[in-house]
Order: structure tokens, then sequence, then C-alpha cells
């Protein structure tokens, strides 16, 4: 009895070794396994995907100086309840432009390359279908998403699942800020994020849209 107490033990001490040894490999997997990205080739604009300023602007300047296309186009922003309130108070100044659109500028874009979409979005979903709106009505037929590695299935994932106008896009990830590898699961914030993902994605393939960023 006591010998197979004993071997009992030991199997469940070689099982908790084991799940040790191989969660950060699994962990760190779950984290690539949301980054994409496609080739670059020469494009009417780039779309700087709206969030984690100012990284994707960063990257989208990059790209814009080697040339691959002559315009960035940024989003209207959406102001949270809590900074309206500041704005009416006059404690907070109102930035229609917002900030991506200044990151660029001081990135050295010049404001006649920066074309800002006209009405506010809440969404990824909303923001890529009024850029599928822009880019219809100016002809354009091929885009460069920029966004961050983490977000890069989503966009790509939405973008797909709503194509076939002949539109192409190129989704390209910043390689500034975090990048979801080694030890996001020991930062809350990144692991936040992680989350926040998985559940976007799971919410496209449930059909349930336009309730997150």
């Amino acid at each position: 009895m006591r010998r197979r107490l004993l071997g009992g033990v030991a199997v469940l001490l070689l099982l908790a070794v084991a799940a040790w040894a191989l969660h950060a490999p699994v962990l760190r997997a779950v984290g690539y396994a949301l980054v994409v990205e496609d080739a670059l080739a020469d494009a009417d604009a780039l779309v700087v995907v709206a969030g984690d300023p100012p990284f994707r602007e960063q990257a989208a300047s990059d790209l814009f100086k080697q040339g691959w296309a002559s315009r960035i186009v940024v989003s209207r922003p959406v102001n949270p309840a809590s900074v309206a309130a500041l704005v009416e108070m006059g404690v907070r100044p109102l930035d229609i432009q917002g900030e991506s659109h200044a990151a660029l500028l001081r990135f050295g874009i010049p404001r006649s390359a920066i074309v800002t979409l006209e009405q506010t979005v809440r969404t990824t979903e909303d923001e890529l279908a009024q850029m599928r709106q822009e880019a219809r009505a100016r002809g354009w037929r091929r885009i460069i998403l920029v966004t961050s590695p983490d977000h890069s299935r989503r966009v790509k994932t939405i973008w797909h699942r709503r194509g076939g106008d002949g539109l192409e896009a190129i989704v390209r990830v910043s390689p500034y800020g975090r990048f979801p590898g080694d030890g996001w699961w020991r930062e809350r914030r990144m692991a936040e994020r992680i989350l926040h993902e998985y559940l976007g994605l799971t919410a496209i393939y449930l059909g349930v849209s336009g309730w997150m960023q």
C-alpha cells in the first residue's frame, strides 16, 4: 500500500514538473498565434488602425518614408465620457484631429499626406468598414493596415470576412512597443490584451459584432 502511494505521488510530481516545463512554450505559442504579417507591396495608402499610440503611427511613418504609399489614413477619435466631461468643464481642450494625427506630425509626416476619416468609430469592425468606403470612393486598389502584433490576426480576420470588393489589404505589424512573446503572462496589462484579442476573435466567429475595439 505504501509503495503504491509513493508511486502515485511520484507520478503526480512528474506531471507537475512536466506542466511547469511546458507552460512557458505553450503560453508563448498562444501569444505568437495572434501575430500575422503580409509581404509589402506598393499601395495607395497606409492606414493606422486605431489604438496603441504612438507605436502604430511610428511604424506607418517608417513605411511612408520608405515609399510604400504616398498618404496615411487615420481614424477620427471618439472621446470617452470622462474626457468629454473634462472638455465641457474647460479643463481639457478638444483635440479634433486626435493623437494619431499629432504623432504623425511629430514623426515628420507632412500634414498634406494625412487623411482623416470623416466619421468617428468605436470598434475595429466599424473602422475597417469605413476604411473600405473611403478606399472605394477614392478608387484605391490596395492599402496597408498598420497595427500592433497582438491585434494583427483580428484585423486580418475582420477584413477578409467582409471581403469580395476587390480591395486588397496588406497587414503589417509595428516593431515598436510590446511584442506578445516571452513572458507576456507575467505582465497584467499584456495578459489583458492577449485575452481581449482572443475574446474578439471568438466574438467574430460567433457572429457577435460591434462590442469591442
